[in-house]
């Protein structure tokens, strides 16, 4: 069965909050009695990609082991497609849409002059990917969404007909059809310019995990590349699009009610906490 965020938040426990500099961060609530029990058994759960030692700590802790395993790879494309280009780009308005923090760091790193935020207009997805803008950009936060189809019908809404502007999609050799459809659908002329390469990682896994944690589409095609999931083991997806990837493959999703590591480990301390 897929959890949607709605249903799932309903489920979650109150916590606190931090608002700083970075912005508002979710802190795992104290544990009562009935979850320490709970959490008594350990959990072994397979991340898809790295997670930071403080979040592995911290999973610790609450009773869940983490093992990393990537499946993908991400480099930026060599020599960037963009240098040629870049002195024109940083001068320009142009709209600049984002679905991938992948990309947001191919853009950014490669940029020399960096005393002035850029002149762009930025929509990206929420979560890791707007953090990621925002570390860049701080002055100028981005528009966001949360997921591609909702992001291309912000930037459908918001674009002039006949406008002048250009509208630069930044991405990787394996993004998704979704944004670019519906832009061109709109009538909205779209440059993609590819600034990044994700390879996949099929790998064996050799022992069974009680839960599963996917941040891509990517992701979750290499590792079912060679892996079959028996039902009913819990796949915790980062959002909508890598749960819609994984629908291919099994019911049993739980999404994330905020595409942020942090809350996707939530949802997985209140899954097993609540079984």
């Amino acid at each position: 069965t897929t959890v949607n965020r709605r249903s799932y938040r309903d489920r979650s426990r109150p916590g606190f909050t931090r608002t700083g500099s970075t912005g508002t961060v979710a802190h795992p609530p104290l544990l009562d009695k009935r979850d320490a029990t709970a959490m008594s058994t350990v959990r072994h759960i397979l991340f898809t990609r790295l997670l930071a030692e403080d979040l592995l700590q911290e999973a610790s802790l609450r009773g869940i082991a983490i093992t990393c395993l990537p499946f993908i790879e991400t480099q930026p494309v060599e020599p960037s497609p963009l240098a040629p280009i870049w002195h024109e780009l940083a001068s320009q308005p142009i709209w600049a849409v984002f679905t991938s923090m992948h990309a947001v760091e191919a853009v950014f790193t490669g940029r020399v002059d960096r005393s002035h935020p850029l002149p762009w207009r930025i929509y990206a997805l929420g979560g890791e990917t707007a953090r990621t803008v925002e570390r860049f950009q701080r002055v100028r936060p981005s528009i966001t969404a949360h997921d591609a189809a909702a992001l291309a019908m912000l930037i459908t809404q918001q674009y002039i007909p006949g406008s002048s502007v250009p509208v630069y999609f930044f991405c990787g050799n394996l993004r998704r059809d979704t944004l670019p459809e519906k832009l061109r659908q709109a009538g909205i002329p779209l440059q993609e310019i590819i600034v990044y390469e994700t390879r996949l990682i099929p790998r064996k896994i050799e022992r069974p995990f009680d839960g599963y944690a996917f941040f891509s589409p990517s992701a979750v095609e290499s590792f079912f590349t060679l892996n079959h999931l028996p039902e009913p083991v819990p796949c915790f997806a980062i959002g909508e699009t890598t749960a819609k990837a994984l629908q291919a493959y099994t019911q049993h999703i739980i999404i994330s009610p905020q595409p942020r590591t942090r809350f996707l480990l939530e949802s997985i301390y209140t899954y097993f906490a609540d079984t």
